[in-house]
């Protein structure tokens, strides 16, 4: 035994703490030969580095307590030992001495380190002499191969397998707070743009006739959440509806308007065939539908000389299905209690 050992083995293990991590089988570490596939943060288990063709990382734990490791063609070695609880790794790399080992099996190695009292793993896939780029010396003793059910190619594609599914979830958490910060980013806007002036107006529609015949039909929302609706009919007369819906509500249905084009439709929808020009003149009297949508400093009214579906079931002017979720939307708004 090296006098490096001695002296370690001899140190008091107060110094180590615990891992939290149980105990391993310390045969499975010896004379084992060890593929770096990638480091993930441990908290999120994220992947944040892997090998690659430029990142070629090989560790190999000896039966004397000396390891060996090659790192893109550079080889080194020293000595490797377990802490008294036999669940934290000594060996030195990248300035990290001890190693706390959070999972150990005939064909896994995850050694955890902390910086910045951060924890990250590296992640290994257990290797065979044949795949290793380790030289075995004539004065060695022979390989002490331990049992698998797979070979070391599977055991490469099945942690390259693994870290690709790693990524994947990792690309959806991203995105997820990706539209979540979006999100938030645009209610903060809103609520930023809170003096924009928005005014909604509808007015008309429909046909003057049947049993009662509407003479107004007129709802208008300002941008201050106010919503007034004037209906009146031949028989019922005039009925008014004035109730508060809040300014987030009128700024959902400005930004449903603006994303359905409304902005971008023409300013009249008329009759393009002449059955629909006689319709115009034919009882009960079309009413022309109008709406006005104002949002900052940008205005636009829309009318339609015939709205809606007559007695004969019979739409004349062909105007966009999204006028329609626009129109249908303002309704819904004006009928909640």
């Amino acid at each position: 035994m090296s006098l490096f050992l001695m002296v370690m083995l001899s140190f008091p293990f107060v110094m180590l703490g615990q891992s939290g991590y149980p105990a391993i089988k310390e045969n499975l570490l010896i004379e084992s030969k060890w593929l770096y596939t990638y480091t993930s943060h441990a908290p999120t288990n994220s992947v944040i580095h892997k090998a690659d063709e430029s990142y070629e990382y090989y560790l190999y734990l000896k039966f004397n307590n000396t390891y060996e490791h090659y790192l893109n063609g550079n080889t080194s070695n020293g000595d490797w030992l377990l802490n008294e609880n036999k669940n934290e790794l000594f060996y030195n790399f990248r300035q990290v001495r001890w190693w706390k080992i959070a999972e150990l099996s005939k064909t896994t190695l995850i050694l955890e380190f902390v910086l910045d009292k951060i924890p990250y793993r590296y992640h290994f896939v257990r290797i065979g002499s044949e795949s290793s780029p380790f030289k075995k010396k004539s004065n060695e003793l022979p390989d002490v191969e331990v049992e698998a059910d797979v070979t070391t190619e599977e055991l490469v594609q099945e942690a390259r397998k693994e870290l690709s599914a790693k990524e994947k979830r990792q690309e959806k958490r991203k995105k997820r707070k990706q539209a979540k910060e979006d999100r938030k980013d645009r209610r903060i806007k809103e609520l930023e743009n809170n003096d924009t002036n928005i005014e909604i107006a509808l007015t008309g529609g429909g046909f003057y006739g049947g049993l009662d015949p509407v003479i107004k039909d007129f709802t208008v929302i300002k941008s201050d959440g106010r919503l007034i609706k004037e209906y009146e009919t031949v028989n019922q007369g005039l009925r008014k509806v004035r109730k508060d819906i809040g300014r987030e509500q009128v700024e959902q249905l400005a930004e449903f308007m603006t994303n359905k084009g409304f902005f971008d439709l023409s300013n009249l929808y008329d009759c393009q065939t002449g059955d629909c020009n006689k319709r115009k003149t034919m009882k009960p009297t079309p009413i022309p539908l109008r709406i006005s949508f104002t949002y900052g400093n940008r205005r636009k009214v829309v009318t339609v000389v015939i709205w809606g579906l007559d007695d004969q079931n019979i739409q004349y002017v062909n105007y966009p299905r999204d006028l329609e979720y626009v129109i249908e939307s303002i309704q819904k708004l004006s009928m909640q209690d």
